[in-house]
C-alpha cells in the first residue's frame, strides 16, 4: 500500500493544512494563556510541530510493519508504547535544545521551557496516539475497499463462469435436437438432410459467435431463430407452422443473445412433435414503454404422445436472466389444458 501522504497530491495537501492549523492552536494558546511573545509562540510552534510533522511521516511505516489485523494485541500496545516513548523523548529532547539555544538569552521563556517539558511530553503522546489511530483508519478503509473491489471482481468472474456453463449446455441441448432431426432424414430423405446440415452449420456459426453475456439487435435474433425454424421444417414438413408477429421499433431493441431459440424448442417439444396433425407456433412480439414483452405459444394437440426431453431450456432462460438482470420475474409460463406460452421481459437499454 502506498504511501497516504508522500505518494497522494490530496495527502500532501491535507497534510499541510492539518499541520498549519495544529501550529496556528499552538500559536495561539501560546500567545495568550502563557503570554507568550509572538515571536517565541511562533518559533515555538513552527520547530514543535515540523518536528511532529516529520515523525508523523515516518509513523506510517511502523503502522504498516504492525499490522493491527495479524499482530497480537498486547505485542502491539507493547509496541506503540516504546516507540511513542522513544520518538516523542526524543522530540521533547530536540525542542528544548534548540529552542534553549535560540532564546538562551531570555531567561522568563527559559524557564517556561523548563516548566512545559511535562506538558510537551503528554502533548506529543496524544500526537503520536492521534497520527497512529489515523493510519489505522485508512489502512482499514483501504483494505475495505479492496475487499469490496475483490468480492465485486469475484461475483464477476463467477457470473461469467456460469452463463460460460450455461451457454455450453445450450448448445449440445440444440445440437443433439438437430442431430436426431438429421438421422430421421438421411434415409428417407438424403437431399433434405443435407440441406439441414447446411442450415445447421449456419445455426452453429451464429452461437458460437455469442459470448454468454452478449447482446444483439432483436432483429438479428429473430433471423437466428427463424434459421433453426426452418431447420425443424424440414423434418416435420407441413406439420410446422409458424407466424411471428412485431413492429419495426422492437427490432432494433438489445437483447441477449440466443435468449429466443429454447422457448421456440420449447414449443416444438409441446406441440407438432407430440402430434401428427399440423401445430402453429405464435411469437407476438411488443414494446411497452420500459421493455419489450416476447410471447410464443403454441396449442397443445389432443391427439399427443409422450416424448422425452431434458428439461434445461426454460431452467436455461430462467437462470441467464437472473444473471444478466438480476432477477427471475423477467420469464413467465402460463400453461393451460390446451395452449402453452412463454413470456420473456427484456428491458429496454439504448445505450446497450
Amino acid at each position: 500500500m502506498y504511501h497516504p501522504i508522500i505518494g497522494n497530491k490530496a495527502g500532501q495537501i491535507t497534510f499541510t493544512a492539518w499541520w498549519i492549523a495544529l501550529s496556528a492552536i499552538h500559536f495561539a494558546v501560546f500567545t495568550l494563556f502563557y503570554k507568550i511573545s509572538f515571536a517565541q509562540a511562533a518559533t515555538d510552534s513552527v520547530i514543535s510541530n515540523t518536528l511532529y510533522a516529520i515523525l508523523s511521516l515516518g509513523l506510517w511505516y511502523w503502522v504498516r510493519l504492525s499490522d493491527i489485523e495479524t499482530s497480537k494485541p498486547a505485542s502491539l500496545v507493547i509496541n506503540h508504547l516504546g516507540a511513542a516513548a522513544l520518538s516523542v523523548t526524543f522530540i521533547v529532547f530536540i525542542q528544548h535544545y534548540t529552542l534553549g539555544l535560540i532564546f538562551e538569552t531570555n531567561e522568563s521563556y527559559v524557564s517556561f521551557l523548563n516548566d512545559s517539558m511535562v506538558s510537551r511530553a503528554i502533548t506529543g503522546t496524544l500526537i503520536y496516539i492521534l497520527v497512529v489511530l489515523v493510519f489505522y483508519l485508512i489502512i482499514y478503509i483501504q483494505n475495505f475497499r479492496d475487499k469490496v473491489s475483490r468480492e465485486s471482481e469475484l461475483k464477476a468472474l463467477v457470473k461469467d463462469a456460469e452463463l460460460n456453463w450455461l451457454k455450453l449446455q445450450l448448445n449440445p441441448h440444440f445440437l443433439f435436437n438437430s442431430l436426431n432431426s438429421v438421422s430421421s432424414l438421411t434415409i428417407s430423405s438424403p437431399e433434405k438432410a443435407q440441406e439441414m446440415i447446411i442450415r445447421l452449420s449456419e445455426l452453429l456459426r451464429y452461437s458460437l459467435k455469442q459470448s454468454p453475456d452478449s447482446m444483439v439487435t432483436l432483429e438479428n435474433e429473430l433471423d437466428n431463430c427463424i434459421k433453426y425454424l426452418e431447420i425443424e421444417k424440414v423434418r416435420f414438413g407441413a406439420r410446422l407452422q409458424y407466424s411471428i408477429n412485431t413492429t419495426p421499433e422492437c427490432l432494433s431493441v438489445k437483447v441477449p443473445g440466443m435468449i429466443m431459440q429454447p422457448l421456440f424448442e420449447n414449443a416444438i417439444k409441446h406441440s407438432v412433435a407430440q402430434s401428427a396433425n399440423e401445430s402453429t407456433i405464435v411469437a407476438a412480439i411488443t414494446r411497452k414503454a420500459e421493455f419489450v414483452e416476447i410471447c410464443i405459444s403454441n396449442s397443445i394437440p389432443q391427439d399427443a404422445f409422450p416424448t422425452s426431453g431434458t428439461g434445461v431450456g426454460l431452467e436455461n432462460i430462467r437462470r441467464r436472466l437472473k444473471l444478466i438482470y438480476g432477477t427471475t420475474q423477467f420469464l413467465s409460463i402460463e400453461n393451460t389444458e390446451n395452449k402453452f406460452t412463454a413470456s420473456i421481459q427484456i428491458p429496454i437499454n439504448e445505450t446497450l
